[in-house]
């Protein structure tokens, strides 16, 4: 019963992993732009322009790893039903 013929429960794993995945990109693009901006401020004296110059790059970065991330989900679904498709003509083809 856990591992059903049509692999639900493998189809919801690696879509939560892949979800956990986008959440995490988001997060650490944030701390990498910020540390960059709270280190370089430091060195060049600028005090709160870098840091929120990075923080702002840590976001849009963040948002284009997930955006990469849900178009190679995309891609995944649509290659599976593509073969899926397949292997359903290839069944149905011979049945005539």
């Amino acid at each position: 019963m856990l591992f059903s013929k049509d692999d639900r429960l493998v189809r919801i794993t690696q879509l939560g992993g892949t979800a956990g995945t986008m959440g995490l990109h988001i997060v650490s693009a944030i701390i990498v732009g910020l540390t960059i901006g709270y280190f370089l401020d430091d060195y060049f004296g600028t005090k709160p322009w870098l840091i929120m110059i990075f923080f702002l790059v840590g976001v849009v970065s963040g948002f284009k790893m997930v955006f990469e991330d849900f178009r190679k989900l995309q891609r995944r679904e649509e290659a599976k039903k593509a073969s899926s498709l397949k292997q359903d003509g290839e069944k149905g083809a011979g049945q005539d």
